[in-house]
């Protein structure tokens, strides 16, 4: 029984670093995309702008997915932090506010790498990292 407990915990943080690593890396391209949509807001093409800030907000709903099955299979809180600092970037990008939309993705991947880094050191400490 001892046994089975821990390989439950075991899967549980490998679903936990996977799932955190996945979502710090979309948060990373999510900011490279914000560069790109940034660059069109003195553009002449409000079309374009538009179109971009519509890609990237799919993006961003894909991201919520994942974090939401993320939350309900880890329980991990900061994955709940990760959604709604996400939420407040397309607030600021709505509001042309691209700086402070830099600042919630930052403060974004940084719920996501506390996660990763949460369940890594557990990882590393039973010999599996």
């Amino acid at each position: 029984m001892v046994y089975t407990e821990y390989n439950k915990m075991t899967k549980k943080e490998i679903t936990s670093y996977q799932f955190a690593e996945r979502i710090k890396s979309a948060l990373i391209i999510s900011s490279k995309m914000l560069a790109v949509v940034e660059t069109l807001k003195d553009s002449e093409l409000e079309l374009e702008l538009e179109g971009a800030k519509k890609t990237m907000f799919a993006f961003f709903d894909g991201l919520f997915t994942e974090t939401g099955i993320a939350l309900n299979a880890t329980g991990m809180q900061e994955f709940m932090q990760v959604e709604e600092k996400v939420m407040e970037v397309k607030r600021k990008i709505e509001e042309g506010d691209y700086d402070g939309a830099y600042t919630n993705l930052g403060r974004a991947v940084s719920h996501a790498t506390t996660a990763c880094d949460r369940t890594m050191r557990t990882l590393i400490e039973k010999g599996l990292l």
